[in-house]
């Protein structure tokens, strides 16, 4: 059985999006993955910074839209930092913002999939330097490095510089307390401080200068630069006033700062229902500074402009969903290895059928994929079945 189908069926057979690159099941959404490949190409090889936010009510497919912008960004050398409101951070305070990413890290690796931190990033540069040069030259380019970083910040270049040392020297404790201050954990003694020649953290005040530091660190070093996924951002609306308002304030900050070149080589993309946006009381309509910067995209029947701080995606039409229906059939046929009974209009309206018998309102992406495989797995196991023998009439998917 090939491993690749097996994980793109068992995942959508449970509701989520595979956590692997699906050029093979993207449907109706062309124009939206050719915008997100130009951000991911003017980031990695023009070197600017931008922000996206990606609105669509649930099951439209905002997730698998991350997903395929995460894939993309791994295997175009990005770190890539995925990271959801429910996962409890508090987006008010940027400080906190900054160590959600680096606690989130992921490089394009044997590992993909699990993860990584800024241990294993750094290590695997230090290795590559001691391989590919003499000592005395990787030092100079070691050096080289920390000169830069001083330029966003000197308590961020001094303790790189400290946790360089240590790992030379093999001390373990001082570099772990190093990796501990620099991925901006706040329970670090004085006493330990001393011994990484700082006296704060990274904190609200010095957080976006560490974190510029960080990214020109990745950039200066070899990747293409920092890819920030941010889901499930309507999350905020759930806050207090104050606590949403200073998230919302913290989002113009980033736009402006990516806009101006203050934050280079890094991409922020966040999703969002349209609740979100549109929502007067909690949305962003209610923070009128972040509302005007991203705008409001005109809309018109099959006309669209991707280029806009939002893409908003509109819900699959009957053709996307017969499209989509006709990928998932040949990834499950050729799994299987079998030829199914009945024509695909004929899968399709037995999916809506079942669908409706659930959906009270339109039918998403997510349960209507999930609904094709169950008929699908009944289908190949069970090909003698009454039902797999006759022609369904024609259904409209509401």
């Amino acid at each position: 059985m090939n491993n690749q189908s097996a994980k793109i069926l068992n995942a959508l057979r449970m509701g989520v999006i595979p956590d692997t690159l699906l050029e093979e099941l993207v449907v109706g959404r062309e124009s939206e993955i050719e915008e997100l490949s130009e951000l991911l190409y003017g980031v990695k090889e023009d070197g600017f910074s931008a922000v996206k936010f990606i609105q669509g009510e649930y099951g439209t497919g905002k997730s698998f839209m991350l997903n395929y912008l995460k894939q993309r960004a791994l295997e175009e050398g990005f770190v890539v930092a995925n990271l959801a409101i429910t996962g409890g951070f508090n987006f008010s305070k940027f400080d906190a913002l900054y160590t959600e990413i680096m606690g989130n890290l992921q490089i394009n690796s044997k590992n993909k999939g699990k993860g990584t931190n800024f241990e294993e990033i750094f290590e695997n540069w230090i290795k590559s330097v001691k391989k590919e040069k003499e000592i005395q030259f990787a030092t100079k380019e070691i050096y080289n490095v920390i000169s830069a970083l001083n330029e966003y910040n000197n308590s961020f270049a001094m303790v790189l510089l400290t946790y360089i040392r240590a790992k030379i020297n093999n001390d373990y404790e001082l570099s772990n307390i190093a990796a501990s201050w620099i991925k901006g954990d706040k329970n670090i003694s004085y006493e330990l401080k001393k011994r990484l020649n700082v006296k704060g953290s990274v904190d609200i005040e010095n957080a976006i200068n560490v974190f510029r530091g960080f990214v020109s660190l990745l950039s200066l070093i070899g990747y293409s630069g920092v890819i920030v996924i941010v889901d499930e951002l309507e999350m905020v609306m759930a806050n207090r006033t104050d606590t949403r308002m200073k998230s919302y304030s913290n989002l113009r900050y980033i736009m402006d700062a990516c806009g101006s070149g203050e934050i280079e080589k890094c991409c922020f993309v966040f999703a969002g229902t349209n609740e979100l946006f549109d929502n007067e009381e909690k949305g962003f309509k209610s923070y009128d500074a972040l509302n005007q910067r991203i705008g409001k995209t005109i809309q018109r029947d099959n006309v669209s402009n991707v280029r806009q701080p939002v893409l908003s995606l509109k819900p699959f039409t009957n053709k996307d969903f017969y499209c989509l229906t006709e990928k998932l059939i040949d990834i499950h046929s050729n799994h299987y290895q079998y030829r199914a009974p009945v024509d695909i209009a004929t899968i399709s309206n037995l999916v809506v059928i079942e669908c409706n018998k659930i959906e009270k309102e339109k039918i998403t992406i997510r349960n209507y994929a999930k609904k094709l495989l169950e008929i699908l797995d009944l289908m190949e196991q069970n090909p003698e079945l009454p039902i797999f023998k006759t022609k369904v009439s024609s259904l409209r998917i509401n």
